[in-house]
C-alpha cells in the first residue's frame, strides 16, 4: 500500500486526489489520509477526534510499503514533515515529488529514497514508483535542482 502524504488545503487536496485516482487506475493501492472518515466524528471532542485521526494515520503508515510525499518545498506542512520522519524511522521507502523549484529542506531531501523535482506529478509519481520497484531496496536520489537549506 502507498500512503499519500501532502498538504490538505482544498487546492492541494484536489491535486492529490487526482494523483491518487491516476495511480489507482494503474493498479496501485493508495491510502489518502484526507479520505479517512471517522464514524460519528461530531460525537467526539476536538482532542479525542484528533487522537483518533492521528492513531489511524500511524496505523496506515505502519501498514504502507511506500510513502509518496507531494511537497511544495521548504514551506511544507508540519503534518507532512512528521509523516515523512515517522515513515523514515520505520524503514519505509519514501518518494518525494516536489512540485516547485523553491528550496527544499536538507532533511526532506536526505530522508527520501527518491527525490524528484516534478513538472508532471501524475506521470512522475508513476515513474518514481516503477523505478523504486525495479531497484529493490537500492538507494536512488535524483539530482536535486533546488538549493538545500
Amino acid at each position: 500500500m502507498i500512503y499519500l502524504s501532502g498538504s490538505c488545503s482544498s487546492e492541494d487536496r484536489t491535486m492529490m486526489q487526482g494523483i491518487a485516482n491516476y495511480l489507482r487506475k494503474w493498479g496501485y493501492d493508495i491510502y489518502c489520509p484526507f479520505e479517512f472518515k471517522l464514524p460519528n466524528a461530531w460525537d467526539y471532542s476536538q482532542e479525542d477526534w484528533a487522537d483518533l485521526v492521528f492513531a489511524n494515520d500511524i496505523s496506515k503508515i505502519d501498514e504502507c510499503d511506500i510513502l509518496l510525499y507531494i511537497s511544495p518545498g521548504r514551506e511544507s506542512t508540519a503534518g507532512s514533515n512528521w509523516e515523512q520522519g515517522y515513515a523514515y524511522a520505520k524503514g519505509k521507502k519514501i518518494i518525494v515529488l516536489q512540485y516547485t523549484d523553491k528550496p527544499t529542506s536538507l532533511i526532506t531531501f536526505s530522508g527520501s529514497t527518491i527525490f524528484k523535482n516534478s513538472t508532471n506529478l501524475k506521470e512522475d509519481s508513476l515513474w518514481a514508483l516503477e523505478r523504486l520497484c525495479s531497484l529493490e531496496h537500492a538507494k536512488y536520489i535524483s539530482v536535486c535542482k533546488t538549493t538545500l537549506t
